[in-house]
């Protein structure tokens, strides 16, 4: 068997790359994906097969550690996997044929861990995920997760996640003071807003993007952020924290409710967390706060913010946390068509795909059942 895959390297090694122009490259790329994606399959039911030997040997993380020398959490994740293919025969077909990578997988048997891998391997989402980028993926297997999952469920997750929270603080041979910790979904999700918070409070202190006492790198105001939280020391900036950097939570009308970026969360949790938060009803159309604002304002609103967070969860292009990204007008607000600050001409995007939008020719484009999206120029 091994004489097989030295011919494939054999034969790799002499392909010509040189010279070729931009379609031929992406059409060979577009190869060797599916080709990585068989080879993704054919490792998974490796795996398959030696966890199901009665030898009392080591399980498929020891041999994908041993085999390929990759870190433990590597495969770990290589190992959990294969245990999720093991029950979803459609997915692993998807897999083995390319229609599907391995980034795919591993959001498919993330969603089958929080339901069952059967819902997971009849549903829709298999299929979606043959046309989607797996980043983009992650949003719909989250939406899909919450509403296939009980109240039950999920003060189960809770429960158990809250059980494993750790933090560790040690030396490193640098000399450097290493901070580890692990949070449950919530928990993670409210030290998450306050880090960036505090963060956007530094880099306003320091003068922003002009004019700055000390430059700073994003790591650097992150970390100090941090001290100042774990201290007490804060950073001063007057005015309202922006809603960008605030942790929303969405209570949908079916009595579920989620973190954007983090998923469902039991009905307990939202219970507690209103004790403490301020409530801000969202329309798109009708009676409420407006959201259509035409010429009147350029920059979107903290309505529309909030609202947009709700509809696009993060960056249409890359799912970024919101926290990341920018308002983009689809019809501009300058130059010949003047378009509105209203909510149906926003979308979230993070600074490298407004970078593409604006300068690179990429649009963002509707499409029914997946929502916002950026695609490539012609």
């Amino acid at each position: 068997m091994g004489r097989v895959f030295d011919a494939w390297s054999a034969e790799l090694r002499q392909l010509t790359v040189e010279g070729l122009d931009r379609p031929a490259l992406c059409d060979l790329a577009q190869d060797s994906a599916k080709l990585r994606a068989a080879l993704d399959s054919f490792d998974s039911r490796a795996a398959i097969a030696l966890d199901s030997l009665d030898d009392n040997g080591p399980g498929s993380a020891a041999m994908f550690r041993a085999a390929s020398r990759c870190s433990q959490r590597e495969a770990d994740r290589r190992a959990r996997r294969s245990a999720g293919l093991r029950e979803m025969p459609t997915t692993a077909e998807a897999l083995a044929s390319g229609a599907l990578s391995a980034e795919h997988v591993d959001t498919l048997v993330r969603a089958a861990e929080l339901t069952s891998p059967a819902a997971v391997d009849e549903s829709k989402l298999v299929s979606n995920a043959t046309r989607r980028p797996a980043d983009l993926l992650a949003r719909d297997a989250r939406e899909w997760a919450r509403r296939h999952q009980s109240g039950d469920d999920l003060e189960e997750r809770q429960r158990r996640c809250r059980a494993a929270r750790r933090v560790a603080i040690f030396d490193n041979d640098s000399g450097m003071t290493v901070l580890h910790a692990e949070l449950d979904p919530i928990s993670g999700a409210e030290a998450r807003a306050a880090l960036a918070a505090a963060t956007d409070q530094i880099y306003h202190a320091d003068g922003g993007r002009e004019g700055a006492d000390e430059v700073r790198t994003p790591e650097q105001r992150r970390a100090d952020a941090l001290v100042g939280l774990l201290t007490g020391v804060r950073a001063e900036r007057p005015g309202q924290l922006p809603v960008r950097h605030q942790m929303i939570v969405v209570a949908h009308a079916d009595g579920t409710a989620e973190i954007p970026q983090t998923g469902a969360i039991p009905p307990a949790q939202l219970h507690r967390l209103a004790c403490n938060s301020d409530f801000f009803g969202l329309v798109f159309s009708g009676d409420g706060r407006p959201l259509w604002h035409g010429r009147r304002v350029r920059l979107a609103t903290d309505d529309q913010w909030r609202a947009l967070v709700v509809r696009d969860g993060g960056c249409i292009g890359c799912n970024a946390a919101p926290s990341r990204c920018e308002a983009h007008h689809r019809i501009p607000w300058s130059g010949r068509r003047s378009g509105p600050t209203d909510i149906d001409n926003l979308v979230l995007v993070c600074a490298h795909h407004h970078h593409l939008i604006h300068d690179h020719g990429w649009m963002p484009r509707f499409r029914l059942g997946e929502g916002w999206r950026i695609d490539p120029p012609p």
